[in-house]
């Protein structure tokens, strides 16, 4: 999805993932959840790609 009000929903459904995930990275690692804690960091680290890849969609000059 590019541009609009789609494209809007995918950013924030991303920015949503991100933050849930590091939030959830944080609380696994405290209470001694290792792997659930770097599943967590995975997701973030996926959902931050995600998050640089639309942006640069929405930056892109349109052919």
């Amino acid at each position: 999805m590019r541009g609009g009000q789609g494209g809007r929903i995918e950013s924030v459904a991303y920015w949503l993932l991100y933050v849930v995930s590091v939030s959830g990275a944080l609380l696994h690692w405290r209470l001694g959840a290792v792997l659930l804690a770097g599943a967590c960091t995975g997701s973030a680290v996926l959902s931050a790609v995600l998050i640089a890849r639309t942006r640069q969609q929405d930056l892109a000059p349109d052919r």
